[in-house]
C-alpha cells in the first residue's frame, strides 16, 4: 500500500504541473518564430501576460509554414528534424512528448576552468477533448559553473531561476525541476489554469512588475476576456528558504521552508490595433509561520476589489505593488513599450526634494524592431531599466517581493539602471544572437548590515527577529540616492551562434561566448567563458546579471 501511495505521490508530482496551450511562448529564443505575428499582425492579442493561453495561434502549423517537409521524405528523418518525437492523435485527444536535454561543454577562459551542463528531462503536452490543455516537464542536472554563477550559487544556495542546489563532487552541482499546468476552456470569456510554473508581464527582456527569473511556484490563473478588455487574476505561494535558519530553527529540513502568498490583479485594455494599457497591482502577506505573522488573509482572494483600499481597510502591514505596462505599435514593423512600478510614493516628499527613502519606484522603456532594415528575420531591440533604491524591499523582509532567494522582477533587485541592446537574426536552420549590457547599481558594503536598498532581504527598517537578531535597515530617512552604497558597474558581452536540428522542439547545436566585466570600489573580476554544446532551448535562464 505504501508503495502505490508513493507511486500516486510521484505521478500527482509530475503531472500537476503543465501547460497552456501556448506555453512555449514563454522561451525568447523559441519564441523568435511567433512575435511578429502576435505583436503586429494578431491585433486582438493582449501580449504583455506571459504565457498565453488564448493567442489565436496554431504553432505547429506556423512552423511548418518555415520548414516544410518536403516530398518523399521518411518517417524517421520527418519525426528528427521536422516534427515531435512521438505523436499520439485521435479526434478526443493529442498527446505529444520529447526529450530535454543540455549536453554542453566549456572553458573559463580568464579562470582556467572547465565547466560543463549535463541535462536530461522531458515534456509531454496535449489536449483532452477541445477545451482541457495540459503541459508536463522534468529536468535533472549536474554542473559546473563559471567562477561569478558559482560564487552567486554559493551565497544564495539556488542555481538561478531553477532551484535548490545540492553538491556535485567537489564544485559542482545537482539540481532538479519540475514544472507544468493544466488549462480549462470553461468558455469564450473564462479560462482557469493551475500548475506549477512562472509567469511574465511585460513586452520587452526585462520585466519590473513579474518576470520568469526565479524558481517556479505553485500558482492558479483566471483569465477573463471581453472584447477588447482582458482581466488576469493570479493567486501564487512563494517560499522564503532563510527563514528558519535566520531564526535558528535546525529542524527546518521537517517543516519545509516558510511559505507566503500572493495575489495579483491585471487589467489589459487595447484601445485601438496600435495601443495596449495595462495596470497591475500586487499584494505579498506572510502565512502563519511564527508568532505574531499573519494568517492566510481571505480578503485577498477576492477577485475584483482593489487591493491598496483593503490593506487600509483592515489595517494590513503587508506588502502591496502597483504598475502599469503600455505598448504602441510603430512603423517599419517595430513597436515601442514601457513600464511604471509604484511600491511608496509621496508627491509632497518629490516637492520637498529631499530624496526621501519611500519614494520607491522604477520605470522601463524600451523599442523592438523585426524585420530591421528591411532584413528578413532580422529583430533588434533596445531596453532601459531605472529602479529606485528599496524599491520591491519591505521592513520585514520576509514580505519583500522575492522569492527562493532571487528578485520577481529584474534580477538586480532595486538601486539599479540597465541599458541593453540586442540583436536576433535566423535564416532557415542557422541563427545567431547578440546581447549587450551596461548596468550600474549601489550593493552592500562587505562587514556594513546596513541596507542601501539593493539587496530586497535586507530590512527597510530597524526589524526584529523573532530570535532577537535586527536588521540594521537603511542609513537615514532622507538623501537618499541612486548607486549609494558600494556603486558596481556591469558590461556584459553575449554573442551565440547556433544551428538548429528540431525547430518544434528548438533542439539545436549551439557555440556561445561571453565576456562579463565587473567593477568596484574594493574589486575587479572578469569572465571569459566559451561554450558548446547540444541543446534544447525552451526555458528562460538569466545568467546577464
Amino acid at each position: 500500500m505504501k508503495r502505490i501511495l508513493i507511486l500516486c505521490t510521484a505521478f500527482f508530482l509530475l503531472s500537476d504541473c503543465a501547460f497552456s496551450k501556448d506555453n512555449e511562448l514563454l522561451s525568447k529564443d523559441f519564441s523568435h518564430y511567433f512575435n511578429y505575428k502576435i505583436y503586429l499582425k494578431n491585433t486582438s492579442q493582449h501580449t504583455s501576460f506571459k504565457p498565453y493561453i488564448n493567442a489565436n495561434l496554431d504553432i505547429t502549423q506556423v512552423i511548418d509554414s518555415i520548414y516544410p517537409y518536403g516530398k518523399n521524405i521518411g518517417k524517421l528523418k520527418q519525426r528528427f528534424f521536422y516534427n515531435y518525437p512521438l505523436i499520439i492523435s485521435e479526434d478526443d485527444y493529442r498527446i505529444v512528448a520529447y526529450p530535454l536535454v543540455n549536453f554542453s561543454k566549456g572553458v573559463d577562459l580568464i579562470n582556467d576552468k572547465a565547466t560543463f551542463v549535463n541535462t536530461r528531462g522531458f515534456i509531454t503536452k496535449g489536449r483532452i477533448g477541445k477545451n482541457v490543455f495540459f503541459f508536463s516537464s522534468f529536468k535533472e542536472n549536474q554542473a559546473i559553473f563559471p567562477d561569478y554563477l558559482h560564487a552567486f550559487i554559493d551565497e544564495k544556495k539556488v542555481v538561478p531561476g531553477q532551484g535548490f542546489r545540492r553538491k556535485f563532487k567537489e564544485t559542482g552541482y545537482d539540481y532538479a525541476m519540475s514544472s507544468g499546468n493544466v488549462t480549462i476552456l470553461l468558455s469564450n470569456i473564462f479560462t482557469i489554469q493551475f500548475g506549477h510554473g512562472k509567469h511574465f508581464i511585460g513586452d520587452g527582456y526585462r520585466s519590473l512588475l513579474l518576470s520568469d527569473n526565479t524558481f517556479n511556484y505553485p500558482f492558479l490563473r483566471i483569465q477573463s476576456k471581453l472584447n477588447n478588455i482582458q482581466y488576469t487574476n493570479l493567486y501564487t505561494e512563494f517560499q522564503d528558504i532563510n527563514y528558519f535558519l535566520n531564526n535558528n530553527i535546525d529542524n527546518y529540513d521537517q517543516m519545509g521552508y516558510a511559505k507566503k502568498y500572493m495575489s495579483s490583479h491585471y487589467l489589459s485594455y487595447k484601445l485601438n490595433k496600435k495601443l495596449e494599457l495595462s495596470l497591475f497591482e500586487s499584494v505579498i502577506w506572510r502565512t502563519n509561520h511564527a508568532p505574531g505573522a499573519n494568517g492566510f488573509d481571505l480578503n485577498y482572494l477576492n477577485p475584483v476589489a482593489m487591493l491598496r483600499p483593503i490593506e487600509f481597510s483592515i489595517n494590513s502591514p503587508d506588502n502591496v505593488l502597483l504598475g502599469s505596462n503600455i505598448k504602441y505599435v510603430m512603423p517599419y514593423n517595430s513597436y515601442t513599450y514601457a513600464q511604471i512600478i509604484l511600491d511608496e510614493f509621496s508627491l509632497n516628499e518629490i516637492k520637498n526634494d529631499r530624496n526621501w527613502w519611500g519614494n520607491k519606484f522604477g520605470y522601463q522603456i524600451g523599442c523592438k524592431a523585426f524585420n530591421a532594415f528591411s532584413i528578413n528575420n532580422l529583430t533588434l531591440q533596445t531596453e532601459y531599466n531605472w529602479v529606485r533604491p528599496y524599491t520591491y524591499a519591505h521592513y520585514n523582509p520576509q514580505q519583500n517581493y522575492a522569492h527562493y532567494n532571487q528578485p520577481l522582477a529584474h534580477p538586480l533587485g532595486a538601486n539599479f539602471s540597465e541599458t541593453l541592446f540586442l540583436a536576433n537574426y535566423w535564416k532557415g536552420r542557422l541563427a545567431v544572437n547578440l546581447k549587450l549590457i551596461k548596468a550600474k547599481y549601489g550593493g552592500s558594503i562587505a562587514g556594513d548590515s546596513i541596507s542601501y536598498g539593493n539587496d530586497l532581504y535586507m530590512s527597510t527598517g530597524n526589524f526584529e527577529e523573532p530570535s532577537g537578531y535586527i536588521h540594521s535597515g537603511r542609513p537615514s530617512d532622507n538623501d537618499i540616492l541612486m548607486y549609494q552604497g558600494n556603486m558596481t558597474d556591469i558590461a556584459i558581452i553575449s554573442f551565440t551562434s547556433s544551428y538548429i536540428i528540431n525547430p518544434k522542439i528548438n533542439l539545436k547545436i549551439m557555440l556561445g561566448y561571453t565576456f562579463r566585466d565587473i567593477q568596484n570600489q574594493f574589486s575587479n573580476n572578469q569572465t571569459s567563458f566559451l561554450e558548446f554544446g547540444l541543446k534544447t532551448d525552451l526555458f528562460n535562464y538569466y545568467y546577464d546579471f
